[in-house]
């Protein structure tokens, strides 16, 4: 008890002190009428902040929001199209950078008319140069998303993304039709680089100008980057030059709060506007509160116990239903979740395909008859790793009711916290793990890319050594067509073969959740994960 007090005086503590830093950005507007300044500042509170820019260099998932305030994409995600049961899809699309498209009969090329006129925070004209010398340069590390994922599950040409037909018009180039090739244009990190600006701070050395990107921004979005300080802070300003219509908020400061209760005491206090993963144990302060209420929106994100299945007695698909049906769900919940999440007990997110075949029933009894037809009538030792910042904060008391569970079939818990997030991601790349706590969310809305990027053997997101030659070829069947009930087909023989197999024990399905101030309007949970700030007002 005293140690959890403890904790709770060091969080208000720690909030204060940060509120006092919040204040000199301004921001009032609140119920509060906290902050010195104009109410054109948007004020927020992240878990972390990016360490740096480059589209190019994965940092991180707020390296994708970061990148998502000031990148311009060709197309975007027409948030009118949000409903309260579905999280946006890959139709949900509309122009951006790009003014129209229209597709070949096959549908493997698509001709982009960009929009003319439209200039960069740097004052250069955007032209089919921009696009062509963006997508050449994510090409240039093997190792980014953009070239390691994102652009092959979408049949990107690789030896020629995009052809220029004349100045405002380009042409994309596939190797094969694919349901993701448009919306993976619309992810920030696949956004279009001010190619004029960029290449004057090109080196011999640095010919695509990493270094200078990594702390500039050089895009045509409504924001442009004010100052970034790496890991604490990062500022946006309104970029003057911007196409679309001028936001509401002139200034957006982002500040690293990495304790959950400090960022939701600052919340509830009116110090910010708007607050990442709000610790679940105050989701129903925070909707009590005057200043403040949590947005929950469909969201593909799962908890899952993520496995190895080269382990022995992991590799086994007995062994992983037995443990999917060992484990109580609803109690995790109601307990750990508070009623904010619901059961996963399908192959994929329900936001993202409704129809699906179940799994995960909670039947201990299945589980033990499971465990003895795979060879383990007496269970087995297993070894749980986790870490605080995926799933979250909650990681710890998640396993132990898992531990608990899995203990009354004859399965024996270890439970192995791993303090480094960097180290746990670490490893978890490597598959040093037995088992561990974990969080995804496909970057595309599409149960067949989603299926592509955790499960397919060649996925560089494949984190689970699963590796099966029937699923690949479903899989690679649906990445080579279009969307429509030919390729559905093929996506729901995937999803029924992974039923015997459940390579991924998926536990909960988790809403989008955001803490955000009752004056601020317009928030819509995005798939990439990020935050449309020019979408957003003040009442």
């Amino acid at each position: 008890m005293r140690s959890r007090i403890a904790r709770r005086v060091a969080a208000v503590t720690a909030a204060s002190a940060l509120a006092l830093g919040f204040a000199g950005c301004g921001g009032g507007g609140g119920a509060s009428g906290k902050g010195s300044a104009s109410s054109a500042t948007l004020r927020i509170a992240w878990a972390s902040t990016p360490t740096q820019l480059d589209p190019n260099e994965f940092t991180g998932l707020t390296w994708v929001y970061g990148l998502d305030g000031f990148m311009e994409t060709l197309l975007d995600y027409d948030t009118s199209k949000a409903s309260d049961d579905r999280a946006l899809g890959v139709d949900a699309l509309k122009p951006a950078l790009a003014e129209s498209f229209e597709a070949n009969g096959d549908k493997t090329q698509y001709t982009f008319k960009l929009r003319q006129g439209v200039k960069s925070e740097w004052g250069n004209e955007l032209d089919a140069d921009d696009v062509i010398w963006s997508f050449q340069r994510m090409y240039t590390n093997p190792r980014s998303l953009q070239a390691g994922v994102l652009l092959p599950a979408a049949n990107v040409d690789k030896q020629e993304p995009w052809t220029k037909i004349d100045k405002y018009t380009v042409r994309y180039n596939l190797t094969s039709p694919s349901a993701v090739s448009l919306s993976v244009l619309a992810y920030p990190i696949d956004g279009i680089i001010d190619s004029d600006e960029a290449k004057k701070h090109a080196t011999k050395e640095d010919p695509w100008a990493a270094e200078w990107l990594k702390t500039n921004s050089a895009s045509f979005g409504a924001y442009k980057l004010k100052s970034l300080d790496p890991g604490r802070e990062l500022r946006l300003e309104y970029n003057p030059n911007y196409w679309g219509p001028r936001p509401a908020f002139e200034e957006i400061v982002i500040k690293a709060v990495p304790d959950a209760s400090s960022r939701a005491q600052l919340l509830i206090s009116g110090d910010v506007d708007m607050i990442s993963e709000p610790p679940i144990d105050q989701l129903k302060k925070i909707d009590e509160s005057a200043n403040a209420a949590v947005s929950r929106q469909p969201d593909s994100n799962r908890h899952n116990l993520s496995v190895n299945v080269k382990d022995p007695a992991l590799g086994k698909p007995k062994v992983r239903q037995a443990i999917s049906h060992a484990i109580n769900r609803e109690a995790i919940v109601n307990s750990i979740y508070q009623g904010y999440a619901q059961s996963a007990l399908s192959p994929q997110a329900s936001a993202l395909l409704a129809d699906q075949p179940k799994t995960g029933s909670y039947d201990p009894d299945r589980a033990k008859q499971l465990l003895a037809e795979a060879g383990h009538p007496n269970g087995f030792d297993m070894t749980v790793a986790f870490n605080t910042a995926r799933p979250g904060p909650f990681a710890e008391n998640l396993g132990r009711l898992i531990q608990s569970d899995l203990q009354k079939v004859g399965i024996n818990v270890n439970l192995k916290a791993i303090p480094s997030a960097a180290d746990f991601e670490a490893a978890v790349s490597k598959q040093e793990y037995q088992a561990y706590l974990y969080s995804e969310r496909p970057s595309q809305p599409d149960p067949g890319f989603s299926l592509f990027l955790y499960l397919y053997s060649d996925s560089a997101l494949n984190k689970s050594g699963y590796n099966n030659a029937e699923f690949d070829r479903l899989v690679t069947a649906a990445l080579k067509q279009s969307a429509g009930p030919q390729r559905d087909q093929v996506v729901n023989q995937a999803i029924e073969f992974l039923v015997g197999e459940e390579p991924i024990i998926s536990l909960v399905e988790v809403p989008d959740l955001v803490g955000v101030a009752e004056s601020v309007k317009g928030y819509v949970a995005l798939p990439t994960g990020g935050v449309k700030f020019d979408e957003l007002k003040r009442s």
